[in-house]
């Protein structure tokens, strides 16, 4: 008895507890259903993917068989390219009747049309729906297009009015498109805006709207990190670029370099610095540093590659200006990058294409062979820098470079002692920098080293060869022998020795084949004295050292 009435007392506890869970329920979801009415809390948005007007891919698996892919999607694009085709052919027929104001009436009742049907459609044939739209898009553009260009008897006469519009139906399509963010549609009406910059005819216009494009495709990709499009449209702007540079032959000119440039040379430039922003704004999470960095290349490259006509073309007597300015801007930024950028490689990047820019000036200014010296000395600086930047990468394209100039140098009939010796003393600087800091370099091998070394011992048999007389150059090879066996003495480090050793090979080497004929009796016996003294004395000297880590190691 006892027992039922505990168990009653047990349900009756639980059957009021849940009637309070169930009216807290009902009371917060009344709250809910006040506060949506009044706005402050949203249903969820629907995400970019579902809402997106256009999609490139052809959903065949969607269906779970190819034949309802084709069925569906296949028909449904077939059906617009040919719906498209026949739109401009019938508004075609009826100008050609002499009827261009009513072509233009039914062009754009054709166009509205197909608005109507995508959003009728937009609920039951989603993906027809969408190729609705874009097919409306692209006919827009079409029949405003032919408002005044490519037209004998336009129905807009004035060019300026026909383009203006022509630009406001453009970005009219882009905001739609920022709406959807749709990539696939911001791309088409970018490529438009490229068009109707082509149109203008005038450098200005031209290259004004193609700047434009760039720092659109830019801003895209940091609102939604759509990176493939900025690839794609770095290539695009550069290309317009080039197109304005040989007199725009996309609208039947004749291709040749324009006269002059103007200002124009100025929007490619800034189209340069908005497309560096690559380097620093913050990249999604979707994307992977190596196509930020894959990006950063490409920009650059186009750069050069335009940079090039233009100078060669144009500024052949004064680009000195020009270089100095990407100097200090790349420098500058490579500072920025440095400081704020997540990729630690895009800074070096910039330093280097700051020192080529300055490489560039430097010739100008000097010309050749006098720059080398100091071509010698700004490879000095960029090796100081990559400390600086603890960049590794900086260090090794620096001593390809220095490589370069060096075998250019070499390849002259002509010898400088200053610049010899520049470049023998920036060798052995860079090679001691390098081993003194190689752990903040983060450098691995003793590769770049060497290659630092070796430059170094090349340049010291040229300097010596040329800074001392012919009869003296084998005892001087002998001289920089016994400052090489010093140097490995007070550094303590045996590459120096085999410098030593190369140099008393060199030495012999030339005694042997070059002054026997050509030397003094008596002077040539006191070389081969003090060669063979020398030699003697390192074969000793070598001899006690094994001997004595011998007896050490037993």
């Amino acid at each position: 008895m006892q027992k039922e009435k505990t168990d009653f007392t047990e349900i009756e506890i639980l059957r009021k507890d849940i009637f309070a869970l169930t009216q807290r329920l009902n009371r917060v979801e009344t709250k809910l259903e006040a506060l949506q009415t009044q706005g402050v809390v949203r249903e969820k948005s629907v995400p970019a993917e579902q809402v997106e007007d256009f999609e490139v891919n052809l959903p065949f698996k969607s269906k779970g068989s190819l034949e309802f892919g084709v069925g569906e999607s296949g028909m449904a694009w077939l059906g617009n390219i040919v719906l498209f085709i026949g739109i401009t052919f019938l508004v075609s027929y009826i100008q050609n009747t002499g009827s261009a104001i009513l072509s233009t009436i039914v062009g754009f009742a054709a166009v509205a049309g197909l608005y109507i049907s995508a959003w009728l459609t937009r609920k039951s044939y989603a993906f027809l729906s969408k190729l609705f739209a874009i097919n409306g898009h692209l006919l827009i553009f079409y029949f405003t297009l032919r408002l005044h260009f490519f037209q004998e008897n336009p129905v807009i006469e004035n060019e300026n009015i026909g383009l203006i519009v022509l630009l406001l139906v453009s970005f009219s399509l882009l905001y739609k498109a920022y709406q959807k963010q749709s990539q696939i549609m911001s791309a088409i009406v970018l490529i438009m805006l490229l068009f109707c910059g082509i149109l203008g005819e005038k450098v200005i216009i031209v290259s004004g709207v193609t700047l434009l494009v760039a720092i659109v495709s830019m801003f895209l990709y940091y609102r939604f990190g759509w990176l493939k499009l900025t690839f794609a449209f770095i290539f695009l702007v550069y290309l317009a670029h080039v197109n304005w540079l040989i007199n725009n032959p996309i609208i039947g000119n004749n291709p040749d370099f324009i006269q002059s440039p103007g200002f124009g040379y100025w929007f490619f430039i800034l189209s340069w610095f908005a497309f560096s922003m690559l380097a620093l704004i913050p990249r999604k999470e979707e994307i992977s540093n190596e196509f930020v960095i894959a990006s950063v290349v490409w920009n650059g490259l186009g750069f050069i590659v335009i940079l090039g006509l233009i100078v060669v073309t144009y500024f052949t007597e004064n680009y000195i200006p020009i270089f100095v300015l990407l100097t200090l801007f790349c420098l500058i930024y490579s500072v920025v990058l440095k400081l704020w950028s997540s990729l630690t490689i895009t800074a070096p990047m910039y330093v280097l294409f700051g020192f080529l820019s300055l490489s560039v000036a430097i010739f100008g200014i000097f010309g050749l062979p006098e720059s080398h010296a100091y071509f010698a000395l700004q490879s000095l600086l960029v090796v100081s820098m990559a400390l600086w930047y603890s960049s590794r990468f900086i260090v090794v394209m620096n001593t390809l470079l220095f490589l370069t100039l060096l075998s250019v140098y070499l390849s002259q009939n002509e010898s400088h002692n200053q610049i010899n010796l520049s470049y023998m003393l920036v060798a052995f600087v860079s090679a001691r920098v390098i081993n003194w800091k190689k752990e903040r370099l983060n450098i691995k091998t003793e590769m770049v080293r060497n290659l630092y070394l070796l430059s170094g011992f090349v340049m010291t048999l040229v300097t010596f060869y040329h800074l001392f007389p012919v009869s003296y150059i084998t005892a001087s090879w002998i001289l920089a022998a016994v400052l090489f066996f010093i140097m490995s003495l007070l550094l303590k480090r045996k590459k120096y020795r085999w410098l030593a050793i190369a140099s008393l090979i060199a030495s012999a080497i030339r005694l042997l084949f070059i002054d026997m004929k050509n030397v003094d009796i008596g002077y040539r016996l006191l070389i081969f004295m003090a060669l063979a003294i020398i030699s003697i004395t390192v074969s000793i000297l070598y001899t006690k050292y094994y001997m004595k880590k011998k007896e050490e190691l037993e």
